[in-house]
């Protein structure tokens, strides 16, 4: 699993249709103190994710395909949780 923040929404003209209708999210991966690594790249969210949430992405191709019932299907990465934001812990 990759520790990401949404970064955009993907939208495509064509696609395959396993993704038809499927919310398409942009996700950068972060590193230390939640700074950004490498490029963003595009997973499926099941979870209702929205923009700057941080969320977790597996990169597990075969679930991610079953996910869509397509064993076809071109998608690689889906997000696989929400993370909570960090609250203020009191003494």
């Amino acid at each position: 699993m990759i520790p990401c923040r949404i970064v955009g929404n993907a939208v495509a003209s064509h696609c395959h249709p396993s993704l038809s209708g499927k919310k398409l999210l942009l996700c950068q991966q972060l590193g230390d103190r939640d700074g950004a690594i490498g490029a963003p790249f595009v997973a499926i969210d099941l979870f209702g994710a929205g923009l700057h949430e941080r969320v977790l992405v597996s990169t597990d191709g075969l679930g991610a395909r079953h996910l869509v019932h397509d064993d076809t299907s071109p998608i690689r990465m889906f997000i696989q949780g929400i993370i909570d934001e960090k609250q203020g812990v009191q003494s």
